[in-house]
This record gives C-alpha cells, sequence and structure tokens, in this order.
C-alpha cells in the first residue's frame, strides 16, 4: 500500500514505490536506451498491473517518457529525483576494505554505481595482468547487496573516465583518500564541462584493520604448495 508522499515531502515528490520506478528504470538504462514495464516487475518485485499505475503517473508528471506501446525512458525531471553515486576500482580480490569503502560510497546516494577497471587498464597503469579477469571482477562486485550495478570502464586510460561520466551522470562521485591526481583531473573536467557533479573523498584505509588486495597476495606466495 502506497503513501501519499515521502516523509516531507511536497508536491511532485515520488512516493516510495514510485521512486524504485525510476530508480530501477535508470539502472536498466545503463544498458541501452528504454526499460519495460516487466522488467520493473521483475526487478523491485511489483505486480505489473501496480506498475502500469505507477508507469502512468509518472508519465503524467513529466518523470517518464513512453517511447512506445511498452517502453519508457526517464525524462531530466524524474532523473533529478534520484541522487547517484559513482565509485571505481580494480577489486581484483575482494576484502573487507573493499566493503568499507563501499558502503561509505552508498551513503552519499540512492543508487550506488561501480565501475572497474578493464585488464588492459590494470596493465597499462599497474605493469601487471590482474589475477581475475575483468568480467568475473565485475560480476563479484555486482553481486554484493550494497552494489546497484557494476559496468566496466573504457580501455582508454587517458579519456575513459569522461566516457564513465557521460554514461552514468553520477550527482556524486566517491573516490580514495589517496587518488589526489585522480581528483583534481575530474575536477577540472567538470568545471570545464559545468557539470553538477560532487566530489567527495572517502576515508582512509585502515591499514592496521584492513589488508590490501597486494598483502593478501603476498600471503598466498608464500604459502607452500600441497
Amino acid at each position: 500500500m502506497r503513501v501519499a508522499q515521502e516523509q516531507g515531502g511536497g508536491k511532485g515528490v515520488p512516493v516510495p514505490e514510485e521512486k524504485e520506478i525510476l530508480k530501477a528504470g535508470y539502472l536498466i538504462q545503463l544498458r541501452r536506451a528504454y526499460f519495460t514495464k516487466s522488467e520493473l516487475s521483475e526487478r523491485i518485485g511489483l505486480s505489473e498491473t501496480d506498475c502500469e499505475d505507477l508507469l502512468v503517473k509518472l508519465t503524467a508528471s513529466g518523470m517518464l517518457e513512453r517511447k512506445d506501446h511498452d517502453k519508457y525512458a526517464l525524462l531530466p525531471l524524474g532523473r533529478c529525483r534520484i541522487r547517484v553515486a559513482l565509485a571505481g576500482g580494480v577489486y581484483d580480490i575482494l576484502h573487507l576494505g573493499h566493503l568499507a569503502a563501499l558502503a561509505e560510497a552508498k551513503t552519499y546516494g540512492d543508487v550506488l554505481v561501480v565501475v572497474i577497471a578493464t585488464d588492459l587498464t590494470v596493465e597499462t597503469l599497474k605493469g601487471r595482468r590482474p589475477v581475475f579477469p575483468e568480467e568475473d571482477r565485475r560480476a563479484l562486485v555486482e553481486s554484493l547487496k550494497l552494489v546497484d550495478a557494476a559496468i566496466l570502464g573504457y580501455e582508454d586510460v587517458g579519456m575513459g573516465y569522461q566516457q564513465v561520466i557521460d554514461d552514468v551522470k553520477p550527482n556524486i562521485i566517491a573516490l580514495g583518500y589517496d587518488q589526489d591526481s585522480l581528483a583534481r583531473t575530474i575536477s577540472e573536467f567538470i568545471n570545464r564541462k559545468k557539470l553538477n557533479i560532487e566530489i567527495v573523498r572517502l576515508s582512509k584505509f585502515d591499514k592496521e584493520k584492513y589488508l590490501s588486495s597486494s598483502e593478501i597476495k603476498q600471503v598466498f606466495l608464500k604459502e607452500p604448495k600441497q
């Protein structure tokens, strides 16, 4: 059963289930230009009848566009009702430090999208191939409950971040505490394009509490073969 408005909301503010429609539609549109009623029903667990009622209301209010019989797309008014946080990394060997960082990034948005560095990007920047291939790393990160979507980055190391920003259109970009160079580069791009995106820095990695991926690999290398 739906409530009339979100607490503290006003005219034009989506009720909770309507916001879930907008979030689900956004996530599907990361991969293509539209979404369908059946996809929404499966993703958010509402009947197709309930989804139809919500879609009609959101279309009438200017938040969605009905492209044809059963295809919809977010309009700018609908997109601005959700906050999207973007984080990124290699995630070669997932560990608790990654989970802590992603949990913090999720606090900045209704939706958390994580961009995974491609194998070529890792090799170019670190001089070695990752242990796990890019699609495995992407699937593992996307399986985490707090991650709404995980996408592969672009292989253009110099300009790939711009393409990711264009695709995701985040409200917040969450960067590691030690990513000063990347923060400057992205900040310059945001200012040059006059984008309404905020950069936040995640908390410092607690080396006493969490082992890094590199340290975990060293532990395994020292273990005798069975």
